[in-house]
């Protein structure tokens, strides 16, 4: 073709794949031996399968249809990926998908540190991780469609992160547990406390309703969790099915059937005062309009409840700890342990007898040495 500037060569390629509906690229170049190299380098790219089409779409558009894809996960956790991977989406959003390389990772890891939080703080080794492992998914769609050929996040290198296990989890011993539990019985909260000190997580309590509370046999059935998730609640189906469970709390804590009962009569004293203005959400943790609390006002709360009786500060989190190391030592199976406190019998292994490999196997061979010998 002629222009004013002089001739142009236009290459015309059908780059679809052997039996798809065809699919024509077409470029412009000055010379002709320009058009040829293309021509060249396309079909050898189509010949060996590593070309790839080309596409304007951005990070922020391929991360919004993957997270948008990903039906198979609960509401609340494609909510979580949303702000796993806003972070990096600050800072990559409005890159292509296909300029980018592990060179732009491996700054991006840097910029997270330092500046990466929505304050301009740096975020820890964790959360760097998390924005990383859900970014490298996002790109994993990418390639599954043939938008791209290498996954770059995935060959980046990653900060380390330090997994705490066994013993050295933050926990109480089994003297701290009870006495949280007989000074927590003074307190507003005193029912909600012992369902925390049962093994219930933070979303399993706040997602609690009277309608999970079997009052007259003493037993609560885990069948939703409530979460935090950026500035508001979620409140979804259990994160897993072994969370799924029935716990007999008046078993564990004799007396919790009374706090409980406490409780519900005193919100029918609130719910009368309130008149219009409560909110009748069915759950079990609520304040004096019946509005559901706060997972981080409920975790505060028991920070302070701590700090003002002299007990040890620990997370919220780390009673579970404490219970499944007093589990262990009243010698109660791992598959038992885990089944109360909603684990799988896999993750309670290796969160809380990650070393118990060599003397498992020792008293596994030991006791079928002396049956061998007794018959």
């Amino acid at each position: 073709m002629s222009t004013d500037s002089g001739p142009r060569y236009r290459a015309v390629l059908d780059v679809a794949p052997p039996g798809a509906k065809r699919r024509q690229i077409t470029r412009t170049f000055r010379t002709l031996g320009e058009a040829r190299d293309f021509v060249t380098q396309i079909r050898a790219g189509i010949s060996t399968g590593t070309y790839v089409p080309p596409s304007a779409e951005t990070v922020a558009q391929l991360s919004a249809r993957w997270v948008e894809s990903r039906r198979d996960v609960r509401e609340v956790t494609r909510v979580g990926y949303r702000g796993q991977l806003a972070p990096a989406l600050r800072h990559l959003g409005d890159r292509r998908v296909q300029d980018l390389t592990v060179t732009d990772v491996e700054d991006l890891i840097g910029w997270l540190g330092q500046e990466g939080g929505a304050r301009g703080q740096g975020l820890g080794p964790r959360s760097v991780r998390a924005a990383l492992v859900a970014l490298a998914q996002v790109l994993d769609l990418a390639m599954r469609e043939g938008t791209i050929s290498t996954n770059v996040v995935r060959l980046a290198r990653k900060p380390r992160v330090r997994t705490v296990v066994g013993t050295d989890l933050e926990h109480w011993q089994p003297a701290d547990l009870v006495r949280f539990v007989s000074e927590a019985d003074h307190d507003p909260l005193a029912a909600p406390w012992r369902l925390t000190a049962c093994g219930l997580t933070r979303a399993d309590v706040l997602g609690l309703r009277w309608s999970d509370v079997d009052l007259e046999n003493g037993i609560v059935t885990v069948s939703q969790g409530r979460v935090a998730v950026d500035r508001t609640t979620v409140t979804d189906d259990p994160k897993s099915a072994s969370r799924r469970r029935s716990v007999p709390v008046e078993v564990i804590w004799p007396g919790t059937v009374t706090l409980l009962r406490s409780l519900s009569a005193r919100q029918a004293r609130d719910r009368l005062a309130a008149g219009s203005a409560w909110s009748d959400t069915g759950l079990v943790v609520v304040d004096a309009l019946g509005t559901p609390l706060r997972p981080e006002v409920y975790s505060d709360r028991f920070r302070r409840l701590c700090k003002s009786k002299g007990l040890p500060e620990i997370t919220l989190h780390s009673v579970r700890h404490s219970l499944a190391f007093w589990l262990h030592s009243l010698g109660v199976t791992p598959a038992d342990a885990a089944a109360l406190l909603g684990h799988t019998v896999d993750v309670h292994l290796a969160t809380y007898l990650p070393h118990s490999g060599s003397s498992g196997i020792l008293s596994a061979a030991t006791a079928l040495g002396r049956a061998a010998a007794a018959e």
